[in-house]
């Protein structure tokens, strides 16, 4: 398939998806997310990555819903030409939400600005760096409708809720270095170094083993729903069959050998 609005690279294990529709700020349409849906699926159909990385074209990470489908669907614009979410909220959020399909640790490279549904699929990441001038916002009480993309799901359990209450309720913008003192965004990099910010963080996860990477994304999202007791026994369990893998004895030897290990994901 070949992408008109997402661009896909892959170099070392690591891929990379962008937005790309720049002229727009990279809005979120329904055609977007069919693209993201099949990139996804090509994704977890390859054993050889091991960090995904997702970014956007251009000055801005992503504007959030396109408005002009949020028009339409608002009853604003009268123009039936217009795009629509072409189905229920849900469906679409879902295209985006695929990416949380992944098993690979996933990054979230906010190049620009991140507004309303933007910063949402940044927070569905595993993890956030930030150019320092970007700008952010949960914008939707601003527009009259209610937070969607899982807005109301990620942002509590990564800032606590009164933090969140506030961004939602005011929907005011904050920059960067708010972000992070919030606990948004894990790294801030000025413009001039964000792209090697962001691939350094992407080697020092790839240059870990593949396979105990993936068992513990696994593990850290099963732990938010289960107890002590029953994560001491899945992770003893995990890290049982880590033990019979490749990888941990070459993880062993190479500290004993005094060298960089060379991970294989077996």
């Amino acid at each position: 398939m070949e992408y008109e609005h997402i661009r896909l690279m892959q170099e070392a294990g690591i891929v990379t998806l962008s937005f790309n529709r720049p002229e727009t700020r990279n809005a979120m349409s329904p055609a977007m997310g069919d693209e993201i849906v099949h990139a996804v699926e090509r994704i977890r159909a390859d054993p050889s990555l091991r960090v995904f990385i997702l970014t956007g074209a251009g000055k801005a990470f992503s504007s959030g819903g396109d408005l002009s489908m949020i028009a339409r669907d608002t009853g604003a614009n009268a123009d039936r030409s217009a795009p629509s979410m072409l189905g229920s909220p849900r469906e679409f959020y879902a295209r985006y939400l695929a990416i949380r399909s992944l098993p690979v640790p996933t990054i979230a490279a906010i190049n620009g600005h991140a507004i309303g549904a933007g910063l949402c699929i940044a927070l569905a990441c595993d993890l956030r760096v930030a150019v320092g001038d970007a700008k952010m916002g949960m914008t939707f009480t601003k527009l009259g409708i209610h937070p969607g993309m899982g807005a109301t799901y990620f942002l509590p359990r990564l800032i606590g809720t009164a933090r969140a209450c506030e961004l939602f309720f005011t929907g005011r913008i904050f920059d960067a270095t708010e972000a992070q003192r919030f606990g948004i965004v894990n790294r801030i990099a000025p413009r001039a170094e964000f792209d090697a910010c962001v691939q350094s963080l992407a080697r020092e996860i790839a240059a870990c083993g593949p396979l105990a990477v993936r068992m513990a994304k696994k593990s850290i999202y099963r732990g938010a729903h289960h107890s002590l007791d029953e994560m001491l026994d899945y992770e003893a369990l995990q890290q049982g069959i880590s033990f019979t893998t490749e990888d941990a004895r070459e993880g062993i030897m190479a500290v004993m050998e005094k060298r960089p290990p060379r991970f294989v994901g077996k």
